[in-house]
């Protein structure tokens, strides 16, 4: 693999492609229409840049004959290295402000490291990799090295929680006290924002210009062809909460726009890491065809939802750290808060939820809602469900709460005696009782859902089944709540997709922002079903939609359980279909040879008719169990053998066991009993259980 020929040079933003070149020949470089014609109005310089044997030298340049859609920018003196270079166009005119901002800095905090507005350090690093084409993410200094400490974060070392006078001995995250709030873990390597810039101009024509937050404007620019990425916006709510967001700016974008620019909102995790690599380069192409498509721009907003560790987007501050990005978002870039779409992915859909809801009325107005597998298992959890078909929930009770042992059993916190669930509950809602959020301001209380339908919104939710983090009735009990409050809602269904997106989330972004800008409106509603278009391994992601004739019948349950252990699983169809769940026993050794041998013994899990639907409004009716196995059951291999006979019919149908969800792992649905339980937490563990953060069961679709 070649690597790609991106480099830094100084504080100039490279305004056309890197090129490879010898220096005997006159050097010519391409450049888009609208970038020279923005040079040629401010009779701007014009240099070339070379990396040569790791050097970087400028030679002028001057323009050469104009083609149709390009400019060619020529040596104005003949260079007299011969060797290979890499070329590219600069100009003093258009220069970055780097390193980007982290707000982190390691000399503060006795040595510490801590906050500290403007800081670029961090205790990580996002570097590209060998090749130059992905961003990596390091950050072990975050993470206790002590093997007997009961702490996952390196408090020792950091000073992580709020500003350098206060928090100092908090071990882990609390309630509204978040890891990431004010900073970012990561400094950014210089190489990140010009391979980022590098990828957006040959796809739009138009460059990055990285700018750090100030008190002031007076460094953003007016009316240029490029986009502005402006890092490190911090906020504080009335209560001194504080988090952060970076702004996208478009081309052409003018402070004296007097309509206002529609918003595009994301609530996701490290501001530097959402910027630079999980969701920042998506909303560049996102802004980037709206204008190919319209003609007009939009604004992106990038929040860290007030927390990198500890929050997924449910503290009580929420409602303000949104208000307050979307506000700075109008106040300081033009944006227009009355059209906002909101978009996100797992904790980023939960956040454009909520988003949406805008339960407190603040000034904003979200259009459209995109929501894709949002975890909306917290106001159901068990621990039983938490060990079984929801593989990763312990992995975010370790990461979130900060505690290493908290998956165990007889596990206490040690101040007030809590749960590993109660003290996951504490940390990201403020109660240790999921049930008291639907009276109050969770999710399903009359507070959020009449927020959400004031509000107006048009909501989009796709969630796939097998998701390693939440159950699909979470989802199916939603829609209907939503629905019974007359909320405009498009519910997609992905099956056998997991914590995946079946559908394009960023395109359908795209779709609503074109619509806003020409004045038209999207329908969402009805109940779509998408399923994978091959059953090959490496295929999985391709969907197709289709119309089911029934109720798809699928079964979400657990991969591992230790002996002694319940098996607890949830069953989805049609009301009144009659089921049976059985575990097959297989020949351990055969198996693991790559041959299936049942035997004739079989294990009944379960066995009854599926009742009728929660709610008269949703989809499906189904049945959840936590299925205790016979006294002495031992460890090995069970085949999840599933078959039902719809209302009315005579005849049973089979699941098949080669139906599963993780592509390519298995040949068949097992269950597999262990002597003892394992680290649910563990990187091995999650490697095994949730592939792809897909968890286990069976699907007819």
């Amino acid at each position: 693999m070649s690597k790609t020929l991106c480099f830094v040079p100084e504080a100039y933003v490279p305004l056309s492609r890197f090129i490879q070149a010898e220096g005997s020949t006159p050097v010519a470089i391409p450049v888009s229409r609208a970038v020279a014609d923005y040079l040629r109005l401010h009779n701007a310089p014009l240099l070339l840049a070379c990396l040569r044997g790791g050097e970087v030298a400028y030679q002028k340049a001057n323009w050469s004959t104009l083609h149709e859609d390009t400019v060619e920018a020529e040596a104005a003196e003949e260079i007299s290295e011969k060797e290979e270079g890499v070329f590219v166009l600069v100009s003093p005119l258009l220069t970055n402000m780097l390193p980007v901002v982290s707000h982190w800095d390691n000399s503060v905090a006795e040595g510490k490291g801590g906050f500290r507005y403007g800081g670029t350090d961090g205790i990580g690093t996002l570097r590209m990799d060998e090749a130059g084409e992905k961003v990596v993410s390091e950050h072990a200094r975050l993470y206790n090295s002590d093997p007997d400490s009961p702490y996952v974060y390196n408090t020792e070392d950091h000073q992580l929680f709020g500003g350098n006078e206060g928090n100092k001995n908090l071990k882990t995250p609390q309630f509204e006290h978040y890891i990431g709030d004010r900073y970012s873990l990561y400094a950014v390597d210089d190489l990140v924002a010009v391979s980022l810039s590098d990828r957006i101009l040959k796809t739009f024509g138009f460059p990055v210009v990285f700018r750090n937050a100030s008190t002031d404007n007076a460094a953003l620019l007016s009316n240029a062809p490029v986009f502005q990425l402006i890092s490190g916006s911090l906020l504080v709510t009335e209560n001194d909460q504080h988090s952060l967001a970076s702004y996208i700016l478009p081309p052409f974008w003018s402070a004296a726009n007097v309509k206002g620019y529609p918003l595009l909102f994301n609530g996701y995790y490290d501001a530097n890491e959402n910027t630079l690599s999980t969701v920042g380069p998506s909303f560049l192409e996102i802004i980037g065809k709206t204008l190919a498509s319209t003609g007009k721009g939009v604004v992106g907003i990038l929040w860290n939802g007030g927390g990198y560790i500890g929050s997924r987007s449910l503290q009580g501050s929420i409602y303000a750290g949104i208000g307050a990005a979307i506000t700075r978002g109008q106040e300081s870039y033009g944006g227009d808060a009355e059209q906002v779409v909101a978009v996100g992915g797992s904790r980023g859909g939960l956040t454009a939820l909520l988003a949406g809801g805008n339960p407190l009325c603040l000034p904003y107005r979200v259009r459209y809602t995109l929501c894709y597998a949002p975890p909306l298992i917290l106001n159901g959890l068990t621990r039983e469900f938490a060990e079984g078909a929801c593989p990763l929930i312990w992995h975010v009770a370790e990461v979130d709460t900060g505690y290493r042992e908290i998956w165990k059993k007889d596990w206490q916190h040690p101040q007030n005696g809590s749960t590993g669930i109660e003290t996951l509950l504490q940390t990201l809602t403020g109660t240790i009782d999921s049930a008291s959020l639907k009276e109050t301001t969770g999710l399903e209380s009359e507070f959020f859902l009449e927020g959400l339908k004031a509000s107006g919104t048009k909501l989009l939710i796709n969630h796939g089944t097998h998701d390693a983090f939440t159950l699909s009735r979470f989802s199916f009990s939603f829609a209907a709540l939503v629905r019974s409050h007359g909320i405009p809602l498009r519910h997609e269904i992905g099956y056998r997709f997991g914590h995946n997106n079946c559908t394009d989330l960023y395109e359908q972004a795209t779709l609503c922002l074109i619509a806003l800008l020409q004045e038209q409106e999207l329908e969402f509603t009805g109940t779509v079903h998408y399923r994978r278009r091959s059953p090959a391994a490496g295929e999985w992601e391709q969907t197709e939609r289709f119309v089911p004739t029934h109720q798809p019948v699928f079964l979400e349950a657990p991969k591992f359980v230790a002996v002694g252990s319940p098996v607890a699983w949830t069953l989805y169809g049609e009301p009144g279909m009659e089921y049976r769940l059985d575990l097959g026993i297989l020949d351990q050794q055969a198996w693991e040879q790559k041959q299936q041998v049942v035997r004739n013994e079989r294990i009944t899990l379960a066995s009854g008719v599926l009742p009728n639907k929660q709610h008269p409004l949703e989809l499906c009716s189904w049945q959840d169990g936590v299925s205790q196995l016979t006294d002495g059951q031992h460890a090995g291999f069970y085949l999840y053998e599933l078959s039902y006979r719809l209302k009315g019919e005579q005849k049973w149908s089979v699941v098949s066991p080669s139906r599963v969800p993780q592509p390519g792992v298995e040949p068949q649905s097992v269950l597999r009993i262990l002597e003892e339980q394992p680290n649910p937490a563990s990187e091995a563990f999650r490697a095994e259980a949730a592939v792809l953060c897909i968890s286990a069961g069976l699907s007819e679709a």
